[in-house]
């Protein structure tokens, strides 16, 4: 579960213990919420974050889903978004109360948390054409899915976080090791003395664009998948959306795929400018094995994080790993002439 959502449940606990403690009785909310079928805040809002609103305002709350996939739902999720000044649907959930649109779960647990009992304004439901004829289905539907959800406790230890996916770290771990084993091989390309530079072997100026192209594809696509809230396609090995989802996946707030696209260009630029402008002695060649190390030893971090930490493997991830450690590797060849 994101961290940003632990925060906001705790955050509704805090102010749903202070509102209670100075309610009155007499304030009743209605409110509509725009949901979807696909949007994963979607289903942890009707199991943790609903039900504990159910269980502390009782009969005060009453809220009716409305299901922008249908082609009714679609018209009022229009006609709200004209009226409350919303964007395209965006994947998050949707609440209208009084005259608030409130955007995604940490703004919905805000204001029907210590937001509560100023919503005397919230008492009846928004005027949205169409939305009348949908209500009972919407509140009846609504109370039908939003029931807490026992999820296993969470294991604790290494081991029983490795067994969650035992194929995928393990693969995870075998990776670990040839990046390992490449990075030393690195080491001893530098430290071999010789008596006159070697020159680059043809065969790797010809494999590195192919594996910078490589790395730049997975990089766009997972940062794609991060931005539009979508799950990755995976395979039949590892458990990418858990990796995904993880906290680890984002840096600053930055989905490190963005960040992949960034170092993969920087690489191509270095490497250009290298190739076409390097003085005697090639001494430019360092600057796209620097980027290089620096992806490299980023990778390690996330690639050791997986099985030992996640419980889970990206294949995207490993594959961005193998392409940086490639990276690595076949520009040392310039750097250690």
């Amino acid at each position: 579960m994101p961290r940003s959502f632990l925060f906001s449940l705790f955050f509704l606990a805090v102010s749903l213990t202070t509102a209670m403690a100075k309610a009155d009785p007499t304030t009743s909310v209605r409110a509509v919420l725009f949901i979807s079928p696909q949007c994963a805040p979607c289903q942890d809002l009707y199991s943790y974050l609903l039900p504990s609103l159910a269980e502390h305002y009782g009969d005060r709350l009453t809220l009716a889903q409305v299901d922008v996939t249908q082609p009714a739902g679609a018209l009022i999720y229009q006609a709200a978004a004209s009226s409350y000044g919303l964007g395209a649907w965006q994947g998050v959930p949707v609440a209208v109360v009084g005259k608030k649109a409130l955007v995604g779960v940490d703004a919905i647990a805000a204001a029907l948390g210590d937001g509560f009992d100023a919503l005397s304004e919230a008492t009846r439901w928004p005027d949205l054409p169409g939305l009348a004829s949908l209500l009972p289905e919407g509140i009846r539907a609504l109370k039908a899915q939003s029931v807490p959800v026992q999820r296993p406790s969470p294991p604790t230890s290494r081991y029983d976080l490795f067994m969650q996916d035992p194929i995928g770290n393990a693969l995870a771990i075998v990776v670990l090791c040839c990046m390992v084993l490449v990075f030393a091989h690195v080491v001893v390309r530098l430290r071999r003395r010789t008596d006159s530079p070697q020159p680059i072997h043809p065969l790797h100026q010809k494999l590195l664009p192919w594996v910078m192209l490589v790395g730049a594809f997975v990089s766009v696509y997972t940062a794609y998948a991060a931005l539009a809230h979508v799950a990755p396609l995976c395979g039949p090995v590892g458990d990418c959306s858990k990796v995904q989802s993880s906290e680890y996946a984002h840096l600053f707030g930055i989905p490190l795929g963005i960040f992949g696209i960034i170092g993969w260009a920087t690489i191509l630029v270095t490497w250009v400018l290298a190739r076409r402008f390097s003085p005697q002695g090639g001494g430019w060649h360092w600057l796209p094995w620097a980027v290089a190390l620096a992806g490299f030893l980023f990778s390690l971090r996330l690639t050791t994080l997986e099985p030992f930490v996640i419980g889970a493997t990206c294949l995207w991830c490993i594959s961005s790993a193998l392409s940086m450690t490639a990276a690595l590797w076949l520009l040392t060849g310039a750097v250690a002439r």
